[in-house]
């Protein structure tokens, strides 16, 4: 089995090289203070140690209910499954609902392609644009698969958002053909500007949105959640009591605690603000010394996503670079089957503005040296 690309390439990174590759937040914005005021509360309670039902906590699913019964989505806490991490949500969902296939986008989040991929999941992928997907060739696979798997906010890699419409549009065609929409809400509160209404809220009942702590406190917890209809989240429970009886009674604890200090509405504005900031710090370094890197600078999210000119293999440029001490990822990592590509990923949210001018430095240069070897050789 094919190891993720990203996953390989944080484990030969050294620590001189400037890594623009994987969907790390800024440990710097870590509530390190709130969350040992958090952990000396939850240690004062001996349960914290203890097993734990499999659903999740009741306060926890209650403060989760009520943040998607805030946004108009009406919820209850027999509505919320707490799992370790949104990438055990995506497991568990793929090996209940996805066996016979499932539509993705294309590109689409590498952690998703490979779950489904390893659980033996028939992919029918369906190209983005910019406003979201090719309706179109949507619908008609749909109507095939019933089963979905989107990122209608600040999609991982593009950036991309869904518009209203579109969100409506795609609730429509899972109402009418009776099936299932999994919505990965990953980076829905790393908005820059407005949060969205999610696709849920159009087709609550053929919806299963997907949540996660690891962009928005910490990754560290390994804490996600789904949020759907109870008849949808049974088997998924039946599943994940079989696969590792609960999650961490100690994550749930620290996130449940830090929730209820009321501080946590003021730590997303604070690193709203500062993606932002970095966002507009990596475009400009992008633009001034990569001008060949076409690219649309998101809304929100971690990643910004582009292309270089077609004849170039971003793959063997982003191993080239690697080398000089630079590093991104790939375009052709995202899309089934890994093809080559002149897309790339660049992520701004764990590098510093002197790390972005220093590694697109690195990278220009590389890419410099690359291109003008490829002309020598005719290629």
């Amino acid at each position: 089995m094919k190891r993720s690309f990203i996953r390989e390439i944080l484990e030969v990174i050294g620590s001189d090289t400037v890594s623009f590759a994987g969907g790390l937040p800024d440990e710097s914005l870590f509530p390190i203070e709130e969350m040992q005021k958090a952990s000396q509360e939850v240690f004062a309670t001996p349960g914290a140690l203890q097993y734990s039902i499999s659903s999740g906590i009741p306060s926890l699913r209650e403060k989760l209910a009520s943040y998607y019964s805030a946004m108009g989505l009406e919820t209850k806490s027999e509505n919320i499954l707490i799992t370790t991490g949104a990438q055990q949500a995506l497991d568990l969902i793929s090996r209940i609902y996805f066996t016979a296939g499932t539509v993705v986008e294309a590109p689409a989040y590498l952690g998703a392609l490979n779950a489904f991929s390893a659980n033996g999941c028939p992919l029918h992928p369906v190209t983005l644009n910019p406003t979201g997907l090719d309706m179109d060739a949507f619908e008609e696979k749909y109507k095939q698969t019933k089963r979905a798997y989107l990122m209608c906010d600040f999609q991982n890699p593009t950036g991309i958002s869904y518009t209203d419409a579109v969100r409506q549009e795609l609730a429509r065609i899972s109402v009418e053909n009776d099936g299932i929409i999994v919505e990965d809400g990953a980076y829905m509160e790393l908005f820059f500007e407005e949060r969205r209404a999610p696709l849920s809220l159009y087709a609550p009942h053929n919806t299963l949105h997907v949540g996660s702590f690891s962009k928005t406190l910490a990754p560290g917890l390994r804490l996600g959640w789904i949020r759907g209809d109870t008849k949808l989240l049974q088997p998924i429970l039946a599943l994940k009591e079989r696969s590792d009886l609960h999650t961490s009674t100690l994550s749930q604890l620290l996130a449940d605690r830090f929730w209820e200090s009321g501080f946590f509405g003021k730590h997303l504005r604070k690193i709203r603000a500062a993606y932002k900031r970095k966002c507009d710090a990596l475009a400009d370094e992008l633009t001034s010394q990569l001008s060949d890197f076409c690219f649309i600078k998101p809304k929100g999210g971690m990643f910004i996503y582009g292309t270089f000119p077609d004849e170039i293999d971003a793959k063997e440029l982003a191993m080239r670079c690697l080398k000089n001490g630079a590093v991104f990822v790939p375009g052709g990592e995202f899309y089934s089957g890994a093809p080559l590509s002149a897309e790339a990923r660049f992520n701004f949210s764990n590098a510093t503005s002197e790390e972005m001018r220093r590694g697109i430095e690195i990278i220009a240069q590389t890419y410099k040296s690359y291109k003008d070897h490829r002309e020598r050789n005719g290629a």
